[in-house]
C-alpha cells in the first residue's frame, strides 16, 4: 500500500445518516506513514496511533506535522531512525467526542416485584434513553477494538449492543430494591421518575467509566405492568372501599354474604322431604340474615358518644354505653357470644341461625363455656361439663 504523507479523517459519514447511526470510531485505511507527514484532527475528534496492540499516542484537535518528538511513545515501540521522511508502520484511529443524548433502553422481558402496599407480585417493565460520551478514548478504544474485526467504523448501535444486558440488569435491579425500600406501590411510581433515574445513572456509571464512556444522562421514561396485573390491583381497591364504606361490620357482613352464597347454591340435599325441610330452613335463615343485613348497611353503628348508658344487673350503676365491665364492680356487661352446636364458630349472642354454616343454634346454653349443645347432650360439646337434668 501507498504511503500516506497525509492523515485526516475521511469517512462515510454520509452514508451514516441520522442521528442513530452517528459514529464513534473510525480507522483511517492506510497503515504506512512517514516523519513529517500532516495529521488533521476535526473539532470534536481525537486521533490515536495503535501499534502491536497497545494505544500509544494520542492527538487532539488541529494540524499535526509527526515527528519523533510527539510521538514518543510510539517512538519507543519502532525505534524509528533520525531523518525526515522515514517511513514508519502503525494504525490510526478516529475518535468521536461529540455526546450522543437520545439512545434508547427498555427491558426486553418483564420482572417480578412484589408490591409492598397489596403484596401482590407483579410483573414490571422499564422504558426509557441514555447519553454518553467517550471521556477516555485510550481506555475506550482498547476495550472497543476487537468488535471492529474487518469494518473500519464503530457506531453507537455497537456500542448499544454492548452495553444493552448490563444496562437492563442493573436498572432492573434498582427499580426493584427501590419499590421494596422505600415502600412504593407500583401506582405511586410515576411520581418518582426522576429521583428513581437519578439512582440508576449513579449506579451504572462507574460500570461505563471502566470502558472509557461518561454518563451524560439516563431517563426512566415510563415504567408499567400488563393490564391482567393492572385488573387485580384495581378490584383489590374497589374491594377496600366497600369494605371503607360497610365500617367496623365489614367481616360481619362479608361472612353473611358467603353464607347467603352457600344457602343459595345448596338448598336442599338428601331425600325429599327432608330436602323440602332444608330447603325451608335455609330460607327462614336466609331472610333473617338477609334482612339483619339490609339494616345493619343502612343504619350503621351510632356513635359510642350517643349509646344509652349500659346499667349494671349487679350493682345498677350506670356505665357509659360502650363500656364492656362495670366501673363500679368490675363485673361484665356485654353478652357472651355463642358457639354454634355444628361447625363450633362463634355468633352474637341474639342470632337464631349460624353465621358460618346456617344452622339453628337453638339447644342448651352451658352455664360454663356459653356453647351450644344439642336438646338431647348430657355433656357440653365445648367443655365437656355436665347438664344437670331438669
Amino acid at each position: 500500500m501507498a504511503i500516506s504523507d497525509r492523515i485526516k479523517y475521511d469517512g462515510p459519514a454520509q452514508s451514516l445518516k441520522g442521528e442513530d447511526k452517528q459514529w464513534l470510531v473510525y480507522k483511517f485505511p492506510g497503515e504506512d506513514f512517514v516523519l513529517g507527514g500532516q495529521l488533521i484532527v476535526n473539532a470534536a475528534q481525537e486521533a490515536a496511533f495503535y501499534y502491536t496492540g497497545e494505544v500509544l499516542d494520542i492527538f487532539g484537535p488541529g494540524r499535526h506535522t509527526l515527528t519523533k518528538g510527539n510521538l514518543p511513545i510510539l517512538q519507543s515501540f519502532v525505534n524509528i531512525p533520525f531523518g525526515f521522511k522515514t517511513p514508519f508502520t502503525a494504525e490510526v484511529y478516529f475518535i468521536n467526542k461529540i455526546s450522543k443524548l437520545d439512545m434508547k433502553w427498555g427491558t426486553s422481558t418483564p420482572f417480578q416485584v412484589q408490591d409492598p402496599k397489596f403484596g401482590l407480585i407483579i410483573d414490571v417493565r422499564a422504558f426509557g434513553q441514555f447519553g454518553i460520551k467517550i471521556k477516555d478514548a485510550k481506555k475506550f478504544l482498547k476495550e472497543i477494538i476487537g468488535v471492529l474485526s474487518n469494518n473500519d467504523l464503530v457506531d453507537h448501535r455497537i456500542v448499544t449492543k454492548y452495553f444493552k444486558g448490563l444496562l437492563t440488569a442493573k436498572i432492573k435491579d434498582i427499580i426493584a430494591n427501590l419499590i421494596i425500600n422505600n415502600n412504593l406501590s407500583i401506582f405511586d411510581i410515576s411520581g418518582s421518575l426522576d429521583s428513581i433515574s437519578a439512582t440508576c445513572k449513579d449506579k451504572i456509571s462507574s460500570e461505563f467509566d471502566r470502558f472509557g464512556l461518561e454518563v451524560i444522562n439516563l431517563f426512566i421514561e415510563s415504567i408499567n405492568i400488563p393490564p391482567n396485573d393492572v385488573a387485580k390491583l384495581k378490584s383489590i381497591l374497589e374491594k377496600k372501599a366497600e369494605f371503607t364504606q360497610m365500617g367496623d361490620q365489614r367481616y360481619l357482613i362479608m361472612r353473611q354474604l358467603d353464607v347467603l352464597e352457600k344457602l343459595a347454591a345448596n338448598p336442599g340435599e338428601g331425600g325429599g322431604g327432608m330436602g323440602l325441610g332444608a330447603g325451608l330452613g335455609a330460607g327462614v335463615a336466609t331472610g333473617n340474615l338477609l334482612g339483619k343485613m339490609v339494616i345493619d348497611m343502612n343504619n350503621p353503628p351510632q356513635s359510642t358518644k350517643n349509646m344509652a348508658p349500659a346499667k349494671c344487673p349487679k350493682c345498677n350503676h350506670e356505665n357509659p354505653g360502650e363500656a364492656h365491665f362495670c366501673g363500679k364492680c368490675g363485673n361484665k356487661l356485654l353478652k357472651e357470644n355463642l358457639l354454634c352446636p355444628s361447625c363450633g364458630k362463634e355468633n352474637q349472642a341474639d342470632n337464631a341461625f349460624c353465621l358460618f354454616c346456617g344452622k339453628p343454634l337453638a339447644g342448651k346454653k352451658c352455664p360454663k363455656c356459653k356453647a351450644i349443645s344439642s336438646e338431647e347432650s348430657e355433656f357440653c360439646i365445648n367443655c365437656g361439663n355436665k347438664f344437670k337434668k331438669d
